[in-house]
Formats: C-alpha cells, structure tokens, sequence
C-alpha cells in the first residue's frame, strides 16, 4: 500500500505533548487575570504586590518611621505617615491604571496596576 500515511509512535507522543501544552496554557490564561487592578508598595528596596479587590490595612517601614496603607472598596490610599507636610495622606484614592501617590520624606511609593480602563474619567481634555 503505498501513498498511505501511518502514524508512528513519535507522531502520537508530539501529539500529546502538544495537546497538554494547550491544556495548561488554556487553564493558566483562565486562572490569570490579566485586567486584575492591583497596588504595587514600595520602599525603595523591597516591592510588595497586593490585589485591590480584597479590603485591608498595610503598614509599611519607610525611612522615618511607618507609613499605613488602607486598601477598602477596590481604592486604595495612605491613612497616616510621620512626614511632616502629610501631602501623601490628602492625596486622592487611587483605582485606575497608573494612579499613584508617594510619601517622599519616608520613601514610600504606591501605584495601581492592571485596573480596567474603561471607565470614562479623563485624566485632560485638549482643544
């Protein structure tokens, strides 16, 4: 019988390998969320990763003393910091994607990463 294709083992191990890979790459992509806000803390030297969906009250050691970070209703903001001018803690609460707010004197930096950018706030309006 000539011009029939047969399969060879190496053909069935390829095919499997391949189905797997498409298994657990589909079962990652559904795990992961891409579109997920997050807050991303940082001390200068250390990087903290927390979701913005999960209320709590984060406590980070800066250069002058403890900065406190509350995260409450996907928003997150500084509740208290030993700086003297406290700019951080009037800052607005953060949520979209690239909203931040630092505490200078005490080196402490927050940003929001991966929040849904569809809501219609404009950051500036051009004529």
């Amino acid at each position: 019988m000539k011009g029939k294709r047969r399969f060879k083992p190496i053909d069935y191990i390829i095919a499997v390998l391949f189905l797997a890979a498409a298994v657990f790459s589909l079962i990652y992509a559904l795990q992961y969320k891409e579109g997920r806000a997050r807050l991303i803390v940082t001390d200068g030297r250390r990087e903290w990763v927390y979701p913005l969906d999960e209320d709590r009250e984060i406590e980070v050691k800066g250069t002058l003393g403890i900065s406190r970070i509350l995260i409450k209703n996907g928003q997150a903001m500084f509740l208290d910091s030993p700086c003297d001018n406290r700019v951080c803690v009037q800052s607005f609460p953060l949520s979209r994607n690239g909203d931040w707010a630092a505490c200078l004197p005490n080196q402490i930096f927050i940003h929001v990463e991966g929040a849904d950018e569809t809501d219609s706030a404009f950051d500036a309006v051009g004529f």
